[in-house]
């Protein structure tokens, strides 16, 4: 992991116009808990479509010309609680970029409440190696527009 990541800009994760990119995933039954909540698991499963809706839409796919994103940390802040039915908007921002990692935040929404937020970093990597490698400039670029602060 990169060593020299500047310190991210100040971004409320709690707030939905902090995000560029917003993804809204539908509640089901399924996704509650024995309490009728939404099952902590979920929040997870959430911030990963939206995640990976964003690389898709700016081209950094994983396993894409033997490429790929590795989570190496995560952490997620539970702030409400989620019940059914209704909509779940998940919204994901760039905090950072390192040479070949990247910190994200993400903010989980339902019925105009921050429910959860979420960081994470993430290393681009060789397949075959597993070893980092830099961050495609195109891929930075096109990351930077989608998934840059609202």
């Amino acid at each position: 992991m990169d060593k020299n990541i500047s310190s991210p800009p100040l971004v409320d994760l709690r707030n939905p116009e902090s995000f560029l990119h917003m993804r809204q995933d539908i509640l089901r039954f399924a996704d509650m808990d024995v309490n009728g909540h939404l099952n902590n698991v979920k929040f997870i499963e959430f911030c990963q479509e939206s995640r990976m809706a964003l690389f898709r839409t700016a081209g950094a796919n994983d396993g894409e010309d033997g490429r790929a994103w590795l989570i190496v940390s995560l952490a997620i802040a539970f702030l409400g609680q989620v019940q059914a039915p209704g909509v779940v908007e998940t919204g994901t921002v760039v905090l950072k970029f390192g040479n070949s990692s990247l910190q994200l935040g993400q903010g989980m929404f339902h019925n105009g409440h921050c429910a959860a937020t979420a960081e994470m970093t993430m290393v681009r990597v060789d397949q075959a190696s597993g070893k980092p490698i830099p961050i495609e400039p195109g891929v930075r670029e096109r990351l930077t527009k989608l998934g840059g602060h609202g």
